[in-house]
């Protein structure tokens, strides 16, 4: 994430969708982030919506993510919607 922050392309979004992070252990020597932390730090800075935890990746309620297709993404405090177009 931080590589794709310095060559700019964090920028370059309409809006990031984060799955959920799974079977992550802790280290010997804390960290002392989360990575949903450690990537809002990279991102806060942009005015798209940013959802975490997002049902998707190699988790048992895997919902589909259709790569290339236009959708609309909101998010807000209580809920997500995610649509596709």
């Amino acid at each position: 994430m931080r590589l794709l922050k310095r060559k700019g392309k964090l920028a370059k979004l309409k809006g990031l969708i984060v799955g959920a992070f799974n079977e992550i252990s802790e280290e010997k020597i804390p960290f002392g982030q989360t990575p949903e932390e450690v990537i809002w730090e990279l991102v806060k800075e942009y005015d798209y919506p940013v959802c975490f935890n997002f049902p998707t990746g190699h988790i048992d309620d895997n919902r589909a993510m259709v790569v290339g297709k236009n959708v609309s993404l909101a998010v807000n405090k209580h809920n997500v919607q995610l649509n596709f177009l």
